[in-house]
This record gives C-alpha cells, sequence and structure tokens, in this order.
C-alpha cells in the first residue's frame, strides 16, 4: 500500500503545482495561498471529526515539528511562483531532485525523528541515474 500511497502523492503534487500556478496567476500568490490553506484546514477539520474526534497528546510532538505548517506554506507558494517561469516539467524535475538530495542526507543522518538509513552504493548510482534523467528533462530542446 506504501507505494500506492507515494505514486499517487505525487501524481496529486503536479495536479496541486498546476492548479496553484493558475489560482495564482488569477488571484496573486498570497490570496492563493490563504484560500488554499483555508480549504485544506476546513478539509482536515472535517478529515478529524470524522475519523479522529479524541485529540492525541500533542505535548509529544517537539516543538520544532510544527514548523511543517510553515514548511508547507513556503512550498505551495514557491512551486506556485516557479510553475509559470520553468513549467511543471522542469519545476518537478528540480524539486524532485532536492527532495532526493535532502531525503537521502535525511536518511544518512536520521534526522527529524527518521530512523537511519545508510546510503549504499546502489543509492549512489540511483541518484547518478536521476542526474542523467534530470539533465535530459532540464537540457534545452532543440528545434525541429
Amino acid at each position: 500500500m506504501g507505494i500506492l500511497w507515494a505514486v499517487l502523492s505525487g501524481a496529486l503534487m503536479a495536479v496541486q503545482g498546476a492548479m496553484n500556478a493558475t489560482l495564482g496567476r488569477l488571484l496573486g500568490l498570497l490570496w492563493m495561498l490563504l484560500g488554499a490553506y483555508a480549504v485544506g484546514t476546513a478539509a482536515a477539520l472535517a478529515l478529524v471529526l470524522i475519523l479522529s474526534p479524541h485529540p492525541p497528546q500533542f505535548a509529544r510532538a517537539g516543538p520544532y515539528l510544527w514548523l511543517t505548517g510553515p514548511i508547507g506554506l513556503g512550498i505551495t507558494l514557491l512551486v506556485a511562483a516557479a510553475v509559470p517561469r520553468l513549467g511543471m516539467v522542469r519545476t518537478t524535475t528540480f524539486i524532485v531532485v532536492a527532495q532526493i538530495l535532502a531525503a537521502a542526507a535525511i536518511d544518512e543522518l536520521g534526522l527529524l525523528g527518521v530512523r537511519p538509513q545508510p546510503f549504499s552504493l546502489w543509492r549512489l548510482l540511483g541518484v547518478a541515474a536521476l542526474g542523467i534523467g534530470a539533465y535530459l528533462l532540464l537540457r534545452p530542446m532543440a528545434r525541429a
């Protein structure tokens, strides 16, 4: 199931990026951000009330973990600003490369509560293959 959730979230990230870029163009980036997060907050509240009405012990989470909210705002804003300038494929390529490099560091060092996962030769080869793929996606297209 984890693979299905990851693939679905990846596809939805592309859809979300395109929608946020369009909303940003129509409303302005900051109004898009406010509207998207207001609707998202309402949806999250509905999910919590329906599926998990008993609040957890919030004190168990370190205060730095709550930076996930402002980080999400920043991500949404930055993607919506990048898409009109770069297009979806180029924007997504830069995002994926940055995510893989950051994820490799988080895994290797066991940061942010993640169980350490050593960087291996296979992972290095995978990052190299990703780099080659990114180069092919990002290089200027030849005009026919």
